[in-house]
């Protein structure tokens, strides 16, 4: 089962991961961390998800970057729910604060967005 321990991330993303954390809470941003690291089988998994197996489509890929516990994925919370709606203006904060802190967010990709998603930039270690 993926891990949702920060503390599986690799030091560079910990450290982000710190800061983004704070800077979340600063804001007044509750939110809860639904994954950090994860197998190759678990990420196989997901991808077969709504192509050979049921259910819909959640990710796009076979080599994400959760495999090197180079990425973090999260929810909003209201009221002590978690709030998948990207309409909430919260995301929007969220991905911003993920930017400042030096995380790439995946709500600003151009195809295939993934709010929850932040990730270390390439080339950083």
């Amino acid at each position: 089962m993926a891990s949702r321990k920060p503390e599986e991330l690799i030091d560079t993303v910990q450290t982000l991961y710190r800061r983004f954390s704070v800077c979340m809470q600063e804001a007044g941003i509750d939110y809860i961390l639904t994954c950090t690291r994860r197998t190759q089988a678990e990420q196989d998994a997901l991808y077969e998800q709504g192509r050979s197996r049921p259910g819909r489509i959640i990710t796009w890929t076979r080599s994400s970057k959760h495999i090197d516990g180079k990425a973090f994925d999260i929810v909003i919370m209201e009221n002590g729910k978690p709030d998948w709606d990207v309409s909430n203006t919260k995301w929007m904060k969220a991905g911003e604060i993920g930017r400042t802190c030096g995380l790439i967010w995946g709500g600003a990709w151009a195809r295939s967005k993934d709010y929850c998603h932040f990730e270390l930039a390439e080339g950083k270690q």
